[in-house]
C-alpha cells in the first residue's frame, strides 16, 4: 500500500513537473517567436456572446427569433442534467475537471496516434482550448497559433471556473443546421429545451460538434448514429452511464422535429415591434439582433393569421387596375381596454423586412370616419346633444364653404345623422362646437393636425395630410373603453439575456370623455352598423358599433380614393383601409367601392371568426344613462320626444342622460263622441250627462229654435260620468244641446290627424217631449 501511494505521488509530481516545463516552454517560445496576441487576450470578451433575441406573443409563446450572424440562445449550465454535460465531456475532454487548460496525456496520445496515421474519437484540444479557438482565433493550424491557443487557455482557466468554461463551450459550439449553442440545437433538432434532452439526444448533439457537415442527423443520419453510439460508449467507459442506461440509449430511435417556424413570421407586426423595442432601448438594430433580448408583445397569433389570410385572397378586394397594380389594404386590431396592438398588416403581402407599412407610416384622407371623433363626440360631450336631437339637412352656405349632398333629408335626429353619415348637419355641428375646440379633443386622442387644418371641411375628413389606420383606430378607443384613451403599443416587456426586466409597459389609460358620452356615441354608431352606412357589417348575435369613411376622386363618376371602416365592441377596435398607393386616372376605386363595401366585409369576417365559439360582449350602460320607450310616430311627425303608451302605434328604445329623460307621455284619443251623451228634464230643468275620455277637452253648447248658440261650460274628461243642469233654460222652449270634443295641446288621434273634432247633439223640446239623439258634423 505504501509503495502504491509512493508511486502515485511520484507520478503526480512527474506530471506536474512536465506541465510546468511545458508552460515555461510555451511562454519562452511565444516570447522568442514574438507572439503578442495571447498577452492582449481578455477572457471576459469570450463570454460576451452574440445571442439571438426572441419575440413572444400575448400568451408568452415564442413566435420569432432574430439574430445578426449566429442563431444562438443562451443556456445556463445549472439548467442542464448531468447526462447532457457528461456526453460532451466524455467525447471531447474526459479529464476536463482535473487539467489546468491543457491535457498532457491527451496531447501525448494524440501525437502517438498521429504518428500511426490513425484517428481516435477525441483530439488533442481540451474544452478550454476549443473555447479559445472558437471565440478568439482563426482556423489556421500553425505552431504559433497552437502556442497562442495554449497560453490563452491558461488565462481562460485563471479567469473562469470549470463550470463557467463548460457553459461557454456549450453556448459557443456550432451544431450545424444553423444552430449555435446547445439550446438552439435542442430546439432545431428535437423541438425542446436543452434541459429536456434524453441521454440519446444529448449524445447525438455531442457527436455533431467535431464535424457538423459529417455528423448532423438531418444530413447524414447513418454517420450521426455511429457517432452517437461512440459517445455513448465513451460515457459508459468513463463511468458516466450504467450498463442499463447505455443499452437503452443505444436502442432509442431518434425523432427529429420538423422545423416549420418561419424565419420572419407576421412581417408587418414584427417590423413594428422590432422598431418599437429598438426605440425603447435606444440601441442600434444590430445590437438588438445579437443581444439575447426577450421581447414580449401583445400579438394575438389567431387574429394576425385571420387578417393576413383574408388580405391575401384576391376575391376579397376590387379588381386590379388596368396596368395590373393591385388594390392595397392595411388593417389594425387594438385591445379596447389597453390600446395594445393585437394584430396588424401594412399591406396585402409582406415582401421584405422593415418594408413600408401602410398601417402606421401612411397618411390618407379619412373621410367621414373622422366625424365621430371630431364632431359627434364633442357635440355630445360639450353641447349636451342627445340621439333624439333634431338637425336640419338642407343646403347651406357656411361662410363660403358649400358642402353638397345628392339629396337632402330635412330634419333628422342626431342618431340618423350618425347612421347615414349626413354631411350638412355634421358641418353645422362643428361650426357650433368650434373648430379649435373640436380639434383639441381630437388631438387628445392622437389625431395629428397641421397648421393648414383650420376649416369646417374637417367635419368631412378634409385634412391637409390625413392620418394612418393606427391613428384612426386609436382615436376610437374612448368609445370602446368607456371614455379612456392611451397610446397604442406592441411591446409589453423587455428582458435581457439573464431575465432581468429592462422595460415594462405601465398602464397609461386616462379619461378624455365621460362614460355617458362614450356610451351615447357608441349607441348611435351601433345604428350605423345596423341600418346605416355600415349595415353590411351587421350581425344579430355580435353587437358592433362602426363608422365608415370614403374620400372621393371623381365625384361625377363615383370614383373614390380611400375606403375606410372602424368597427369596435368593448373588447376590440378594428380599422381597415382600402385603396391604391397613388390615386390617378389609372388607379382609383370603382363606383360602389366605399367604406361600407369591402372594408365592412373585412371587419365582418374578422369579428365573426373571433366570436365563432364564444359570446360577443355588448356595451354596458353606465351610471347616469337610462333607456326609455319613445313614441316614434310623434317623434317623426311632430319632432317631439315623448314616452310611449299602450296606444302608441310604433315605439323604439332610446338612451338619455338621467337629467334629460323625457317626462311627457304620448296622448292618443278616439274621434268617436261619448255614446252615453243624453239630455232629459229633471225637476223642470234640463240635465245633460256623458262620460268623457280622460284628458280630452269638451265644450257644451245650447242652441235655441232661432239658431242662437251659447257656450254653457268647458271641462276635461276624467273617464267618469259628468252631469250638467241647465238652470237658464226656459220652459216651453225647444233646445238642441251640442257636445264638442277636442284634443289637448300635443295630443294625436289614432287616425294620425294632427287636430280633429268630434261632436254630438241632443234635441230637447219641452217637459213632455221625446228626447232625440243625433250627431252633427
Amino acid at each position: 500500500m505504501k509503495m502504491k501511494k509512493f508511486w502515485r505521488i511520484l507520478k503526480y509530481l512527474f506530471l506536474t513537473g512536465v506541465l510546468l516545463l511545458l508552460m515555461t516552454g510555451c511562454f519562452l517560445l511565444s516570447y522568442l517567436m514574438g507572439i503578442e496576441e495571447w498577452k492582449t487576450y481578455d477572457p471576459q470578451e469570450t463570454a460576451d456572446l452574440m445571442l439571438s433575441s426572441e419575440f413572444f406573443d400575448n400568451e408568452g409563446e415564442v413566435f420569432a427569433r432574430l439574430y445578426a450572424e449566429e442563431d444562438r440562445l443562451f443556456c445556463e449550465i445549472e439548467s442542464l442534467p448531468e447526462h447532457v454535460k457528461n456526453a460532451f465531456i466524455a467525447i471531447e475532454d474526459a479529464r476536463f475537471y482535473t487539467h489546468p487548460g491543457i491535457d498532457i496525456i491527451r496531447i501525448g496520445g494524440a501525437l502517438i496516434e498521429d504518428l500511426k496515421s490513425g484517428s481516435l474519437a477525441q483530439g488533442a484540444s481540451t474544452i478550454s482550448q476549443q473555447v479559445v479557438k472558437l471565440s478568439a482565433l482563426s482556423g489556421k493550424r500553425t505552431i504559433s497559433r497552437k502556442l497562442t491557443e495554449i497560453m490563452m487557455a491558461f488565462k481562460l482557466e485563471q479567469r473562469f471556473s470549470k463550470d463557467e468554461i463548460l457553459e461557454l463551450y456549450l453556448n459557443i459550439a456550432y451544431f450545424g443546421n444553423g444552430a449555435y449553442g446547445i439550446e438552439t440545437a435542442a430546439d432545431k433538432y428535437f423541438g425542446k429545451n436543452a434541459a429536456e434532452l434524453s441521454i440519446s439526444e444529448a449524445a447525438t448533439l455531442a457527436g455533431i460538434v467535431k464535424a457538423p457537415s459529417n455528423y448532423a442527423p438531418h444530413i447524414k443520419p447513418e454517420n450521426s448514429l455511429r457517432r452517437r453510439n461512440l459517445v455513448l460508449s465513451q460515457m459508459l467507459h468513463y463511468g458516466f452511464l450504467s450498463q442499463k442506461d447505455y443499452e437503452k440509449a443505444r436502442t432509442d430511435t431518434l425523432v427529429l422535429t420538423e422545423n416549420t417556424r418561419e424565419t420572419y413570421p407576421y412581417g408587418y407586426y414584427l417590423d413594428y415591434a422590432l422598431m418599437e423595442a429598438k426605440n425603447i432601448l435606444g440601441i442600434p438594430l444590430e445590437e438588438l439582433y445579437s443581444g439575447g433580448y426577450r421581447i414580449y408583445t401583445a400579438l394575438d397569433q389567431t387574429q394576425q393569421k385571420l387578417i393576413e389570410n383574408y388580405a391575401k385572397m384576391p376575391e376579397n378586394f376590387p379588381e386590379n387596375a388596368k396596368d395590373g397594380e393591385a388594390v392595397q389594404c392595411a388593417a389594425v386590431m387594438l385591445d379596447a381596454k389597453t390600446g395594445a396592438i393585437s394584430a396588424m398588416i401594412g399591406g396585402r403581402e409582406h415582401e421584405a423586412r422593415l418594408s413600408f407599412s401602410r398601417a402606421y407610416q401612411m397618411q390618407r384622407q379619412p373621410g367621414s370616419a373622422l366625424k365621430p371623433v371630431l364632431v359627434f363626440a364633442p357635440a355630445v360631450e360639450y353641447l349636451g346633444l342627445l340621439p333624439t336631437n333634431f338637425l336640419l339637412d338642407a343646403e347651406e352656405d357656411f361662410g363660403g364653404f358649400l358642402p353638397k349632398e345628392k339629396n337632402y333629408a330635412g330634419w333628422m335626429t342626431l342618431r340618423d345623422v350618425c347612421a347615414y353619415s349626413t354631411n350638412i348637419p355634421a358641418v353645422r355641428l362643428l361650426s357650433e362646437i368650434g373648430v379649435e375646440r373640436a380639434k383639441r379633443y381630437a388631438e387628445s386622442v392622437g389625431i395629428p393636425f397641421t397648421k393648414e387644418d383650420m376649416g369646417l371641411s374637417l367635419a368631412l375628413g378634409g385634412m391637409h395630410k390625413g392620418l394612418s389606420p393606427l391613428e384612426l383606430a386609436s382615436s376610437y378607443l374612448p368609445f370602446a373603453s368607456g371614455g379612456s384613451f392611451g397610446e397604442s403599443y406592441a411591446v409589453t416587456k423587455i428582458c435581457d439575456k439573464n431575465g432581468n426586466i429592462l422595460y415594462e409597459k405601465e398602464p397609461s389609460f386616462f379619461s378624455v370623455l365621460s362614460e355617458k358620452s362614450a356610451y351615447l356615441v357608441s349607441s348611435m354608431l351601433s345604428s350605423a352598423a345596423k341600418y346605416g352606412t355600415a349595415k353590411h357589417l351587421y350581425m344579430e348575435d355580435i353587437p358592433l358599433a362602426a363608422k365608415t369613411g370614403t374620400s372621393s376622386f371623381d365625384s361625377e363618376k363615383g370614383y373614390n380614393r380611400d375606403a375606410w371602416i372602424t368597427a369596435y365592441n368593448p373588447e376590440y377596435v378594428f380599422c381597415c383601409w382600402v385603396g391604391f398607393d397613388k390615386t390617378d386616372d389609372l388607379h382609383y376605386l370603382e363606383q360602389g367601392v366605399t367604406g361600407g363595401s369591402c372594408p365592412a366585409a373585412f371587419a365582418k369576417y374578422i369579428f365573426s371568426e373571433i366570436y365563432k365559439n364564444k359570446t360577443a360582449p355588448d356595451f354596458s350602460i353606465p351610471y347616469g344613462i337610462e333607456s326609455a320607450e319613445i313614441d316614434k310616430y310623434i317623434l317623426d311627425t311632430q319632432k317631439r320626444t315623448v314616452l310611449s303608451t299602450e296606444q302608441s302605434i310604433e315605439t323604439f328604445t332610446e338612451f338619455f342622460t338621467r337629467e334629460n329623460l323625457p317626462k311627457e307621455t304620448a296622448l292618443y284619443f278616439s274621434q268617436e263622441p261619448p255614446s252615453d251623451f243624453k239630455a232629459e228634464w229633471q225637476n223642470f230643468y234640463p240635465i245633460i250627462s256623458f262620460t268623457g275620455q280622460k284628458d280630452l277637452v269638451y265644450a257644451l253648447y245650447r242652441q235655441n229654435s232661432t239658431g242662437t248658440r251659447d257656450l254653457l261650460c268647458r271641462m276635461t274628461g276624467t273617464g267618469t260620468l259628468f252631469s250638467y243642469m241647465d238652470f237658464s233654460a226656459e220652459k216651453g222652449e225647444s233646445y238642441t244641446y251640442l257636445l264638442q270634443q277636442s284634443l289637448p295641446t300635443g295630443a294625436v288621434y289614432t287616425e294620425q290627424e294632427n287636430l280633429a273634432k268630434g261632436a254630438a247633439s241632443v234635441l230637447l223640446s219641452h217637459p213632455d217631449a221625446e228626447i232625440r239623439n243625433g250627431t252633427t258634423d
